[in-house]
């Protein structure tokens, strides 16, 4: 099974969000054909969360909270991102700004 390339689905991922009224920034780029993302979600409710993609190998992906509901002023997501970048520096990393970042992750899951 071919993989979509990491830059197309983020792509898409971007058009995605801004049409249903996010925000979209890349806050660093990452490996085109086959980089790891992080998506950081902030919520209308001063709330950060961040999500990683994991390819699972048999062409499914599936995501994994690194940070869930922290206060935006909190350190945890700083420090975690910043472990990511040091284990794997073509990481992506996508910040969104969006209504419902819970019902967001839960939609993005049932379609990856």
């Amino acid at each position: 099974m071919t993989r979509l390339p990491t830059r197309l689905w983020l792509d898409g991922l971007r058009r995605n969000v801004t049409t249903n009224g996010g925000f979209a920034t890349i806050i660093a780029k990452g490996e085109p054909v086959a980089g790891a993302v992080i998506l950081i979600l902030r919520g209308r409710d001063s709330h950060v969360s961040a999500w990683a993609r994991t390819n699972l190998g048999d062409g499914t992906v599936d995501w994994r909270a690194l940070v869930e509901n922290e206060p935006e002023d909190s350190k945890k997501l700083e420090e975690t991102l910043e472990k990511q970048r040091r284990y794997d520096p073509d990481l992506w990393l996508i910040e969104l700004d969006i209504p419902d970042p819970a019902q967001f992750i839960a939609d993005l899951a049932s379609v990856s």
